[in-house]
């Protein structure tokens, strides 16, 4: 949206920050930073953008922002903008950044915008605006409080798929490829509230040949149709992909070891992993599973894609495997900044330090842009290593932080 106006706002140049003229400029400025031009409340509420208007005032900048190779706007910029969205429509999250004297006339950079640690969405609702879509997290004991994500902007996850998977998971096939896909991961109307079910059933439906298949069930993995599916793809020789959290293909590789069935998926195919073993009782090392996806579908190392993301989040992080990258090593598109906080002091780790994971996600603009999560993680290079989930006691800092948030 543009508007032009045959007039200037004259505003006095001294550098006062007190009095009407110093509130005038920050006001000027603050609404610069969210929407793009300078509406102060004094001029006609005519040319005003309405408030229902705002949101897809900014959501627009950060999906072109997406989408670009070279974006018009920088980072720090949106970044400022998102905040001060939320800061304005999220009562708690106000509430917090007040407490703290950090408000959108104070903060400049980026960095000082406060987390919101990912334990909060288990008891508070943070909606910049009203939910389209809620994804719940999945749990990993019994009884335990589910994260819950009220998403106001399904189609900026959408957005983010499509900018961030064919980089990093279709380099070898090319963004408008469309190849045999195996999902391990439940779809969305088996599991309707589970963001990783949204991500691979949109995978499926963009990239997804007539050959692909969801071949999961209430009892997990359906391996004889999954023994047939792989059986058939190895006949033809073309290139498939296999979406599975770590525990799915576990269980798979299981079956196929008691069965002794050795595929031999053709050249080129890929493995997207996703997840871990949190809560589940089959537990096994990553250095045994590559192993085995090798010896029983054929698929080496340097062929399994990892993929870091949550509920809580909106934008995910790759390792860089399949363009001769660490496979350990995550890093993260444009539109997100990972650091590593000390869990006790809650500020930046020196380098190569161990910490919880930050992530500062301009597509999270409609809950937490900058999310404090409850993984370890350690800095390298342009990425990070995961290192698994805090403890408790690593916990602390988080704790108190939800607290201030209520």
């Amino acid at each position: 949206m543009s508007l032009r106006f045959s007039w200037r706002l004259k505003v006095p140049t001294y550098s006062s920050r007190t009095g009407e003229q110093g509130k005038r400029k920050r006001a000027i400025r603050r609404h610069r930073t969210v929407f793009g031009w300078p509406w102060p409340r004094f001029w006609p509420a005519k040319v005003r953008p309405s408030r229902d208007r705002i949101p897809s005032v900014i959501q627009d900048r950060i999906a072109r922002f997406v989408q670009s190779s070279t974006p018009a706007e920088p980072f720090e910029e949106l970044a400022l903008a998102a905040f001060a969205f939320q800061f304005e429509r999220i009562e708690p999250y106000r509430r917090l950044c007040k407490g703290r004297g950090l408000t959108p006339s104070t903060v400049t950079d980026w960095r000082r915008i406060p987390p919101v640690p990912a334990a909060a969405f288990k008891t508070l609702e943070l909606a910049a605006a009203p939910a389209v879509e809620v994804f719940r997290s999945s749990g990993t004991t019994e009884g335990e409080v589910r994260s819950v994500h009220h998403h106001p902007f399904p189609d900026l996850y959408r957005t983010v798929i499509d900018a961030s998977f064919p980089p990093f998971c279709l380099p070898l096939f090319g963004a408008s490829a469309k190849l045999p896909i195996l999902s391990l991961i439940p779809s969305r109307e088996q599991i309707p509230d589970s963001s990783l079910s949204f991500m691979a059933d949109h995978i499926l439906a963009r990239w997804g040949s007539p050959e692909s298949a969801t071949l999961i069930g209430p009892r997990g993995v359906e391996a004889a149709k999954a023994r047939s599916w792989a059986g058939s793809r190895q006949r033809e020789g073309r290139p498939v992909m296999v979406l599975a959290t770590a525990f799915a293909l576990a269980q798979w590789l299981d079956w196929l070891d008691r069965m002794d069935l050795r595929f031999r998926l053709p050249a080129g195919s890929v493995v997207f992993e996703t997840g871990g073993f949190k809560g589940k009782v089959t537990e096994v090392t990553r250095e045994e599973l590559l192993r085995r996806m090798m010896d029983r579908l054929n698929v080496p190392p340097e062929q399994v894609v990892r993929e870091y993301g949550m509920s809580e989040l909106t934008s995910q992080c790759y390792t860089r495997a399949l363009l001769g990258g660490d496979p350990d090593l995550f890093v993260a598109p444009p539109w997100m900044r990972v650091r590593i906080f000390d869990p006790a002091t809650l500020d930046e780790a020196p380098a190569g330090q161990t910490g919880l994971i930050s992530v500062f996600d301009l597509a999270n603009l409609g809950s937490a842009v900058h999310l404090l999560t409850e993984d370890l993680g350690v800095a390298e290079g342009d990425g990070f290593r995961l290192l698994g989930r805090a403890a408790g006691a690593e916990l602390r800092g988080c704790s108190l932080v939800v607290e201030e948030l209520r």
